[in-house]
């Protein structure tokens, strides 16, 4: 039976349940349902997948949290699939029976690809549509945030308008066009503008190549500074957080919850900010502590706020951030339609079964 070792991480913990018949009924119940509001037909795709990997399927899975107990593994493993942990020479150099290092994921600083290639080893990545799917999010919140979308949303008629603060006077039409009849301000354009991007893993990559397409300059900030080559590519800048703090029109956050990134966004780093900033929020909501950005924009020194992730969820009816026009709030959203997940397993389960018989 083939033997991979597998990184402990929530989105690549999906392989063992459909490679290793081993895996716990409870745990592939709890997929099943994961998926049934979208997917409902999981027994059935699960069945038809394993049909086509018949020298993947049946496979023993070893399930890692560090790198001492990935190279414990690795001895006599023939794949190995990881998200974030490192894979080294040294890593390599314990798994004479490797076949293949498959990354969850399109990018690939944490795997030697250099002592893969002389071990014979095959590597191989995929741009996950999950990832693909929370940058459109973000993207979609600094729209929605520019353009003032959930503020004007079916304020049409002029008894809506005046209600709302505005003054719905059309303009002398023997000069002018009548756009933006209801002399609403603060409107944004997106092309021109600065984004900060903290943090430029997977998703960061996908929402800067999109900002690009739009025209906009994109500042970024993370503990690792990409090489030339790769800024040039995204189009990215590197500055200090205090440089894209005084410079972006709009701040995109695309970091890890950790010990060092929980309560980033504090009231200092909102007085430091360029004021009337847009803060979209796509990774966990405890990187941006709750009552300073309610601060932020009960002030107005935030120009608006989106987040997909809850401080909890489901919320608490009371939650304050409920309140501001110029916040949007949704319920964890942003991966979109469950099909991603199945469609990303399922290109991962493949490219695993090619390099496998390619080294058989």
């Amino acid at each position: 039976m083939v033997r991979i070792v597998v990184e402990n991480d929530p989105a690549v913990r999906f392989a063992p349940a459909v490679l290793d018949p081993n895996f716990p009924e409870e745990g592939r119940r709890a997929f099943a349902d994961f998926l049934a509001h979208d997917a409902p037909g999981f027994s059935e795709w699960l069945t038809k997948l394993r049909q086509r990997i018949p020298g993947l399927f049946p496979a023993e899975c070893v399930i890692v949290d560090s790198s001492e107990d990935m190279r414990r593994a690795l001895k006599n493993a023939d794949g190995l699939i990881v998200e974030g942990l490192p894979v080294t020479d040294g890593d390599l150099a314990a798994a004479p029976s490797l076949k293949f290092v498959q990354k969850f994921g399109g990018h690939t600083p944490n795997i030697d690809i250099e002592a893969c290639c002389r071990r014979g080893v095959a590597v191989d990545v995929q741009r996950r549509r999950v990832n693909i799917a929370v940058a459109e999010q973000a993207f979609m919140f600094l729209i929605a945030l520019a353009k003032r979308v959930t503020e004007l949303n079916h304020l049409v008629d002029e008894a809506s308008l005046r209600a709302a603060g505005f003054r719905p006077d059309p303009f002398d039409r023997r000069y002018t066009v009548n756009s933006n009849f209801a002399r609403i301000p603060g409107l944004r354009t997106l092309h021109g503008s600065v984004l900060g991007a903290l943090g430029v893993g997977e998703i960061g990559r996908e929402v800067a190549s999109r900002a690009k397409a739009f025209g906009i300059t994109t500042l970024y900030y993370q503990r690792s500074r990409l090489s030339h080559v790769e800024e040039e590519r995204l189009g990215l800048r590197y500055v200090t957080f205090d440089e894209l703090l005084r410079s972006a029109d709009f701040i995109s956050i695309h970091l890890p919850l950790t010990d060092s990134t929980r309560g980033m966004f504090n009231r200092d780093v909102f007085a430091r900010m360029k004021p009337r900033v847009i803060l979209v929020n796509t990774a966990r909501a405890e990187i941006v502590d709750h009552d300073a950005v309610v601060e932020a924009l009960g002030s107005g020194r935030l120009g608006g706020f989106a987040l997909d992730t809850g401080y909890r969820e489901p919320a608490a009816p009371d939650e304050p951030l409920k309140s501001f026009a110029n916040a949007i709030l949704m319920p964890h959203t942003a991966p979109a339609n469950r099909q991603n997940v199945l469609d990303d397993m399922e290109e991962m389960c493949l490219k695993m079964w090619t390099a496998l018989k390619t080294r058989a």
